[in-house]
Formats: C-alpha cells, structure tokens, sequence
C-alpha cells in the first residue's frame, strides 16, 4: 500500500516511513504550516507522491494559533483537489489534538473539529476523530503525550496516533 502524509510539523517530526515498514510511505510535513500553505503545494505534493492509497491530513492547528477559524473552506479545497487527482485513494481528515497551550483554547479545538467531521461528511472522506485518545478521564490533555511545548507529540502521543492509522489500514485490509 502506498500511504500518504501531508500537514504541519505533526507530520513532519515524525518518521511515518519507519513505523509503516511494510508500505511505501511519503509524508510532507512543515512546521508552522497553515491549511492555506498546504493547499499552495499540493501541486508539489502530488507531482512527488504517485497513487496513493490512503492520503492522512493533519493540519489548522496553526491557523487556529493565528486566530483564524475560516480555514475549513480551505480544507475542503484540498479534499477536492486531492479527490480529482487521486480518485481512487481513501482520503483521511484527522481532528484537530488538544493542546497543553494557553493561547488555544480546547473549547475551540473542539468547536473547529465538529467543522471538520461536517466537513468530511459532506465531501464523502473520513474522518479521523483522534482528538478523544489524547484526553484524560477529566477530559483535559494528557500531559504525557505532549513535548513541553504542549502542541508538539511525544513518542506516547505518536505512538497513540499511529496505531489508530494501523487499524485504518488493516481494517482496508493492507
């Protein structure tokens, strides 16, 4: 199977190519990228990734930092621009994570993902809601799968989300 990364510096920091050995893996993550700098080089993206089978996306957390809430329209360009040039890929919209970070409120995370799940419907594309698996029983973030600046994910937090694709993508069948 061939799998397909794209996002912010959630996809960039972590190495999806060594935890999904028996697949071929691209990912192209950038740190501090917003939905709109995503979007700019999907052409990039697709010139470079050929066929994928399952396509993850991971990203607005840093619009969210720049308070801007409007990036779902955004989102939905890239699902179709990802759907016309990849029409039988499975394409993956991930929740937004909590964060350990004052500057962005969870209620917003939440607010944003509730978008995001709507959006995904509407497009006929999955969703990932990964946002509960990062929460303690109170409902707060784990701590723990948090690097110290309470946005980035530790080896816990990565360890949580890949495992989530892995049942995506055995349940596919690969």
């Amino acid at each position: 199977m061939r799998l397909l990364f794209i996002g912010d510096s959630l996809i960039e920091f972590f190495d999806w190519a060594g935890r999904f050995t028996p697949h071929e893996v691209f990912s192209f993550g950038i740190a501090g990228e917003t939905a709109e700098g995503l979007y700019r080089r999907l052409d990039t993206i697709i010139g470079k990734a050929s066929s994928p089978d399952f396509v993850f996306i991971m990203t607005g957390i840093n619009n969210l930092s720049m308070d801007d809430r409007g990036f779902v329209k955004t989102y939905a360009a890239i699902i179709a621009r990802l759907k016309s040039r990849y029409p039988a890929a499975r394409i993956f919209v991930h929740s937004l994570l909590p964060v350990c970070y004052p500057f962005i409120p969870n209620n917003e995370i939440r607010a944003m993902n509730k978008e995001l799940r709507a959006l995904a419907e509407r497009e006929a594309v999955g969703y990932v809601d990964i946002h509960p698996l990062f929460l303690n029983k109170r409902g707060e973030p784990k701590a723990s799968c948090f690097e110290e600046d309470g946005v980035h994910l530790s080896d816990e937090g990565y360890r949580i989300w890949s495992a989530r694709i892995e049942e995506i993508i055995r349940a596919a069948g690969g």
